[in-house]
């Protein structure tokens, strides 16, 4: 629910735009008396010994017949054909397509983009039981293990839905038919989430990782545990942009005898510069019960951590695309190096009335992060100034602080900050664009 406001009021502009004008005045037709251009030469007139096709005075705009002489030059009937159609009367004009597609000064993108997040590949293993099970003595088997396994799924819990709006301002094309603009964009509003739950099935109960607990007193011989693991992600960024427009329309004479301006497919690239903040946020919550504090006593225990990661840089890409008149694939990409302001604060407890081990932190600490974007978006063009959009993404952010990875049994607390995790965000996309 946290990323339906800000779409639907991307969605808003994206289909409340109207009719755009184009970035640059049009000239206007011909004028003349004789109209826009000079009328058809009937079939019949035929071209006789006095006189040669007739064209435009442009002093009066009339229809005026050339003499016949020496140095004379007539109009060859082979060139315009016979009778003579001079364009049909049309005024097409060899422009650039920044009149026809993408047609504004303020354009926005709505996506919804379906995300899986993975983290680590095998995940974290908090607590396991083994169980040997002997087999049959008859049948000749060998005893096995059985495990039960509390882990945080390094690629669970699967898609979460993230939104993503931008809104750009168009401010001047240069000499290159490239237009300059200036780019504003969020992303964000997914949570990744975990929830599991384990009894012990054997007296011996369920035993912390030595990973984790370092050798000291912690959640062992418990005969449940569950945790609660959260994962958030927000970005904004603002980019200058200048990015290459399609080649000029082509002028084609269809078989009814008209001419019909058309885009040129293009191979088209673009570049951007700009800044960034993407916010990490994570909690984790894990509690274990009935644990063996003394002989004839039992207790609960927790341990709660939040992290958080504020990454501040900039960021440099590009784009590499093709685009036709109806639909258009383009490949993008961007990244760079981020300074990470991380805080982790944490806080753990054996037992309730009869505390074995306990400790808190609240650490920040600094560091440098990487972030890199790629994507591949296709688009149909339901109007000149209106796209549906779709396509594949991926991001990756590097060298930050993850909940689970700070999770350890030392008393007192451990101020140190493990920044060494990843996330990778992988997923599609599906969205709308338009120009106004």
């Amino acid at each position: 629910m946290k990323i339906i406001n800000p779409l639907l009021l991307g969605l808003t502009l994206a289909l409340a735009s109207r009719g755009a004008t184009a970035q640059e005045t049009l000239s206007g037709p011909l004028t003349g008396d004789a109209g826009d251009l000079p009328p058809a030469v009937g079939a019949d007139e035929g071209y006789g010994d006095e006189t040669l096709p007739s064209v435009v005075d442009e002093g009066s705009g009339e229809i005026e017949p050339i003499p016949l002489g020496e140095e004379s030059q007539g109009f060859d009937g082979s060139i315009l054909g016979e009778p003579m159609q001079l364009l049909e009367q049309c005024t097409p004009y060899f422009e650039s397509s920044g009149t026809w597609l993408q047609r504004g000064f303020w354009y926005t993108e709505v996506d919804y983009l379906a995300l899986n997040r993975g983290w680590e590949r095998k995940g974290l293993v908090l607590a396991n039981e083994e169980r040997v099970v002997q087999t049959n003595p008859i049948a000749l088997g060998q005893p096995y293990i059985v495990q039960n396994i509390l882990n945080i799924g390094g690629e669970k819990p699967g898609m979460d839905g993230v939104g993503r709006v931008k809104l750009g301002r168009f401010l001047f094309r240069d000499v290159n038919n490239r237009d300059h603009l200036l780019e504003a964009s969020w992303m964000g509003g997914g949570s990744w989430q975990q929830a599991v739950s384990l009894d012990a099935a054997t007296t011996a109960g369920l035993q912390v990782s030595n990973f984790i607990d370092r050798v000291n007193e912690s959640f062992d011989g418990a005969r449940s545990m569950n945790y609660a693991y959260d994962s958030e992600m927000n970005s904004i960024e603002m980019n200058y942009t200048v990015r290459q427009r399609m080649a000029r329309d082509q002028l084609q004479l269809q078989p009814n005898g008209t001419w019909v301006r058309a885009a040129n497919p293009t191979k088209t690239a673009s570049y951007l510069a700009g800044v960034r903040v993407i916010d990490v946020s994570e909690t984790l919550d894990w509690n274990a019960f009935e644990i063996p504090i003394a002989a004839a006593l039992n207790e609960s225990g927790f341990y709660s951590v939040d992290t958080e990661n504020r990454m501040l840089g900039t960021q440099i890409g590009g784009s590499y695309g093709y685009e036709t008149a109806r639909w258009s694939i383009t490949a993008s990409a961007k990244g760079g190096g981020y300074w990470n302001r991380m805080h982790l604060k944490s806080a753990f407890q054996v037992g309730e009335t009869t505390i074995l081990n306990s400790g808190e932190t609240d650490s920040t600490e600094d560091n440098l992060s990487f972030v890199g974007e790629t994507n591949l978006i296709a688009k149909w063009h339901l109007r000149p100034n209106v796209s549906i959009r779709a396509g594949m993404e991926l991001l990756y952010i590097e060298s930050i602080a993850l909940a689970p990875f700070q999770v350890n049994f030392i008393p007192g607390g451990y101020s140190a900050i493990a920044s060494g995790g990843d996330s990778v965000y992988m997923g599609g996309s599906f969205g709308i664009e338009s120009y106004w």
